[in-house]
């Protein structure tokens, strides 16, 4: 067995040192680049993925979220439950809302968008909503009649549904906001994009101003509880230790939360997959020419190689070896280009795209899972050409038939 294996290795070293230097050279190369397609999608998707879980956490859900009971529109005493909440070391803030449907008025346009009612120094622990105004100035706590619009609300600032907005409202405007029959007008304070169109399809006004406006008597209400913690911190643990506290209502990780961020990544992966099937096939016609090729060249020497006694299946080892190498060498500067040139360079230089600037994320694992793919595919591209001509009578193959 070892003996056959050496000879395997003998015939594929021979073939590679005093094959054409040019085609394998073309074949290394193509073979890298395929493999960085490969990965690079995966890197690609990764990254999107990842700025999509931030801009969730950053700028509308903070890490967990708290909501009423079964069957209660409203968290009562919410200041009493931040408090309990904060107690926890790994809890950087909260922030209590109350959130309804509001309809927007401003000139000849109208349109329907979510108001949240806020504390604006509440919520500037849990989010970054206050980094995101682009135009104007974030609400304060003593604020009364004023609004922050999204710019999907707005228009302008590179609205992805400028049609279905107030089409260019400005800082200074004044809107009409129709919450649950009453009608206010509201003075706009700032604008803010996040670059995400959930958020950025909102609006933000005082706390108190909603809570007259949706009529409650009481107050101190709230319709959730965003809840910001330290960066690392599991987000389920935190759900068990609010729980340890005795807290009833209903607590939701920003997982729960992404249900269309889900549906995206779910289309991404199966646009990788046709990409990586596509990049796979392209890889087993590349190796299956290149072998075939070679073979026909060699059919005089492979003949004479079964007459002296050499096994038909150490002759297609050899060649399996060969394409093995190629696709070896091909991952190797594949994942050089990748790992010391492409990621360090968009970490450095970040892509921008409609969600912001994002990085490459190069995952070692899905780089290894792709490596291995790549090699399967060589070899059945390898392995189909030399067991058919090999195959043939022996006189055949020394006459070069």
């Amino acid at each position: 067995m070892l003996d056959k294996a050496k000879v395997s290795f003998f015939l594929a070293s021979r073939s590679i040192t005093r094959g054409n230097k040019g085609i394998t050279i073309f074949t290394v190369i193509v073979l890298a680049l395929i493999f960085v397609q490969l990965v690079l999608f995966s890197s690609m998707l990764a990254g999107v993925t990842l700025k999509f879980n931030e801009l969730m956490v950053d700028f509308q859900t903070g890490n967990v979220v708290v909501e009423p009971r079964e069957e209660e529109r409203y968290i009562e005493d919410a200041s009493a439950l931040q408090k309990k909440i904060e107690s926890l070391p790994q809890v950087v803030g909260t922030s209590a809302r109350l959130k309804t449907s509001g309809n927007f008025h401003y000139k000849e346009k109208e349109m329907g968008a979510t108001v949240y009612g806020i504390d604006p120094e509440d919520e500037n622990f849990v989010t970054d909503l206050q980094d995101a105004v682009i135009s104007g100035e974030f609400l304060s706590r003593p604020d009364r009649g004023e609004v922050i619009l999204g710019r999907e609300v707005s228009g302008g600032f590179g609205a992805l549904m400028e049609s279905r907005s107030l089409g260019g409202v400005e800082v200074g405007d004044t809107v009409e906001i129709t919450i649950n029959g009453k009608t206010r007008e509201f003075r706009v304070k700032g604008i803010y994009t996040t670059r995400y169109f959930m958020v950025d399809a909102g609006a933000y006004i005082s706390r108190v101003d909603l809570e007259e406006m949706l009529g409650v008597e009481k107050r101190d209400l709230a319709q959730e509880i965003a809840v910001k913690t330290i960066a690392g911190t599991d987000e389920y643990e935190t759900r068990t230790a609010l729980l340890s506290l005795g807290i009833r209502e209903n607590i939701r990780t920003w997982r729960e939360f992404a249900g269309i961020l889900r549906l995206i990544e779910s289309t991404l992966g199966m646009i990788r997959d046709i990409m990586n099937v596509i990049g796979l096939l392209i890889a087993f016609v590349i190796i299956f020419v290149v072998i075939y090729v070679n073979i026909v060249n060699k059919k005089r020497q492979i003949g004479v190689q079964k007459a002296i006694g050499i096994e038909q299946n150490v002759i297609i080892t050899s060649f399996v070896l060969q394409a093995m190498f190629y696709a070896g060498i091909g991952v190797i500067l594949g994942f050089a280009f990748m790992r010391f040139g492409l990621a360090p360079y968009t970490a450095a230089h970040p892509v921008d795209i409609p969600l912001g600037s994002m990085s490459l994320k190069l995952d070692d694992a899905e780089a290894i899972n792709r490596a291995v793919l790549l090699f399967l595919a060589s070899i059945i591209g390898s392995v189909i050409p030399a067991y058919t001509l090999t195959q043939k009578d022996l006189l055949e193959l020394i006459w070069g038939k």
